[in-house]
């Protein structure tokens, strides 16, 4: 059998959790956990069939209502089948989480909540090893990101900030990186996003082209005139990648960017001077 200690903590270090044994997915008791009935006296009995009770395993059947005390520390030998029973039966409890800095299906902490409320869950597991090894992770990611600012330039540091809601444009250099490092601690991998992602020009036009009222959100959708661009900014973007979006893509880098335009066609039209005096 599998020799490996489970070890709960809790967010609340000195709050005490009484569980009763969960269901399965199905609804149903887990085969372990067995219904209880109680004599005169109030000693519980375990409601056993005659294959159960001469079933070697019986001994470590629990009651449907039997109360499993946790605290933070409280651990479950899983080599011990009484004690393994046990941390089945409420490992998957809403208060519990596999990990710390577990998250929810909208990528919401499931500890520590958002910025709006705490979390559901109060205890995780803490199998040794793996705090510390998630801690190196982070530290690495943390790294690389501060690597990836330091190595930028100045207006390529402006354009991360604008991409993660500030503008700083009149800001001193310092208060720019001070704001990006700050990122970098606190969500490493959304600031490696920013410098590995191939959408960044992308996102970057389409803030610009929101700020300028090129596009537009009405009813729900982003347009850009009459062409509805989408309902999220992940949809728009994905619309500016089909090529068959192109002409309107240009359209719109053309409104945005009516200066960067004049300037490309004054660019083009010397170099087709200068080749026609060439021919000459």
């Amino acid at each position: 059998m599998e020799n490996k200690v489970i070890t709960l903590r809790s967010a609340y270090k000195v709050k005490e959790y009484h569980f009763q044994p969960c269901k399965m997915a199905n609804g149903m008791n887990y085969p372990f956990v067995k219904p209880v009935t109680y004599d005169i006296n109030g000693n519980p009995q375990l409601l056993l069939s005659e294959a159960e009770k001469n079933n070697p395993e019986s001994q470590y059947f629990i009651p449907e209502d039997m109360d499993i005390v946790v605290t933070d520390g409280t651990t479950f030998n899983l080599s011990d089948p009484l004690q393994k029973n046990k941390w089945l039966a409420i490992k998957d409890s809403s208060l519990i989480v596999p990990a710390r800095d577990a998250r929810d299906e909208n990528g919401n902490l499931r500890i520590d909540g958002d910025r709006y409320r705490y979390g559901m869950a109060e205890l995780w597991v803490d199998i040794p090893g793996e705090e510390s090894e998630r801690s190196v992770n982070k530290r690495k990611l943390i790294i690389r990101a501060q690597t990836f600012i330091m190595e930028d330039s100045f207006d390529g540091r402006l354009t991360k900030c604008k991409l993660l809601g500030r503008n700083f444009r009149n800001a001193p250099a310092s208060d720019v990186e001070d704001f990006l490092y700050t990122k970098a601690e606190s969500n490493p991998q959304m600031v490696i996003d920013l410098y590995t992602n191939g959408d960044t020009a992308l996102q970057l036009l389409f803030i610009d082209a929101k700020d300028r009222n090129v596009i537009t959100k009405q009813h729900g959708l982003f347009m850009y005139g009459e062409t509805s661009l989408g309902a999220t900014d992940e949809s728009v973007i994905l619309f500016f990648k089909i090529p068959e979006n192109k002409t309107i893509l240009d359209l719109i880098k053309r409104d945005t960017y009516p200066e960067f335009v004049q300037k490309i066609k004054k660019t083009e039209t010397k170099k087709t001077e200068t080749k026609e005096i060439e021919k000459e």
